[in-house]
């Protein structure tokens, strides 16, 4: 049974690391382009896109974004029939961007607030997998102050200090019984912190083709004395101890990001970004456990680099209105035998579209929508020994509204 908890702790912070997790939806200027636009988009959202790129804006402004992200996803075991689905549930993933500064001047600051991972997934307490998952949410919000300058006219760069506040919530079923048949359940939380830096350049080659370039660190997040509670019958409180406390380093990975614009025509541009993720600092995952008689535990999970590349075109029908649309592809960096049902993780598609609608000289309501396929990945778990085909697809709405002044 200890080795039993010890899986638990193992396996609930997994997602933390696979491409599900990852939320790129920090600008729906960019999502509707498919994810690119880091060289065309010179607005308050180059705090996380490209810092060097913020102090070429020519105003100040505030912009507020939400989406609702929805998963989806099937899991076939093999040699059965028997197809089990998540529930339906939506996350919320949510960025904050401001700057200050002189207007048309040498530099620029801001900050900005958002959730470059995240994810929510529930299989319920009956799938065939309930003592793999049952539910996880997870979030990490990212806190950065930035500092941008322009060395001249058409060149500058920027930086930012990344602060990180994640949280993960996991409820896995237990192979103990009640008296009904109900299998025991297990909930782990837990909270913690790390730091990292953002810092980027942006140059124009003329009015109409740039390059940008930028590096986000790796963030190494601290859980510490995280909770893991058990709802076990009276018979098993001994061997499942109502508190138990844990504590981990999660390393959050770095990313390399080379973004370029150009124009098709006098109302058609065009953005392409290529992004280089380095998930292969994620060679195993290490626990301490606070009980003497726990050990502590070494599990190996081996990710490899990923990459991806976007593109998207925007189109110019009038001054008020803007017309988005892009697509791309994100290579994953799981192999089969490390692929866990809190994200059952491929090489995936995706297509993207939106707008921006100029209300007025200060208001701007922007919107988008993309969906990504993640393409039906058969896995045989190392750990859990979880054997089956998984098919997943993931819907993402969003909003935003930018004040500028």
């Amino acid at each position: 049974m200890k080795k039993l908890l010890i899986t638990l702790l193992c396996v609930s912070p997994s997602l933390l690391l696979a491409q599900g997790s990852q939320v790129n939806l920090q600008s729906p200027k960019s999502v509707g382009m498919g994810g690119a636009g880091s060289a065309y988009f010179i607005d308050e959202s180059s705090i996380f896109y490209s810092p060097g790129a913020l102090s070429k804006m020519s105003h100040n402004a505030v912009s507020v974004n939400g989406n609702g992200v929805m998963f989806k996803s099937a899991f076939q075991a093999t040699g059965s029939s028997v197809v089990d689905h998540t529930k339906n549930q939506i996350t919320p993933p949510f960025s904050v961007f401001a700057t200050v500064g002189p207007k048309n001047t040498w530099w620029k600051a801001g900050i900005g607030i958002y959730t470059p991972y995240g994810g929510a997934v529930d299989w319920g307490t009956e799938w065939t997998g309930k003592y793999s998952l049952v539910s996880l949410s997870l979030r990490a919000i990212y806190i950065q102050p930035t500092v941008s300058v322009k060395l001249t006219d058409n060149f500058s760069i920027g930086g930012g200090f990344v602060y990180n506040i994640g949280s993960v919530d996991l409820q896995s079923a237990v192979p103990v019984y009640f008296q009904d048949g109900s299998s025991g359940l297990a909930e782990l939380k837990g909270t913690g912190t790390g730091t990292g830096y953002n810092v980027g350049v942006h140059y124009n080659l003329n009015e109409e083709f740039a390059i940008s370039m930028s590096y986000r660190s790796k963030v190494v997040t601290k859980l510490k004395d995280g909770d893991a509670k058990f709802t076990v019958p009276e018979a098993a409180q001994g061997t499942f101890p109502p508190d138990s406390k844990f504590s981990a380093e999660l390393p959050l990975p770095s990313t390399f990001a080379v973004g370029v614009t150009f124009p098709i025509s006098d109302k058609v541009k065009m953005a392409v970004d290529g992004t280089v993720i380095n998930y292969d600092i994620y060679k195993e995952l290490n626990f301490d456990y606070s009980g003497a008689n726990t050990p502590d535990t070494h599990s190996p999970k081996n990710y490899t680099k990923a990459g991806s590349i976007k593109a998207g075109i925007e189109y110019l029908p009038s001054e008020k209105l803007q017309l988005r649309i892009g697509g791309g592809y994100i290579a994953t960096p799981v192999s089969k035998d490390y692929v866990y049902p809190e994200t059952p993780d491929n090489n995936r598609v995706l297509i993207a579209g939106g707008f921006t609608y100029k209300m007025n000289q200060k208001f701007d309501l922007t919107g988008s929508f993309a969906y990504q396929r993640i393409l039906p990945r058969e896995a045989n778990n190392v750990d859990s020994h979880l054997s089956g085909t998984y098919t997943t697809n993931i819907y993402a709405p969003g909003i935003g509204l930018t004040y500028k002044f």
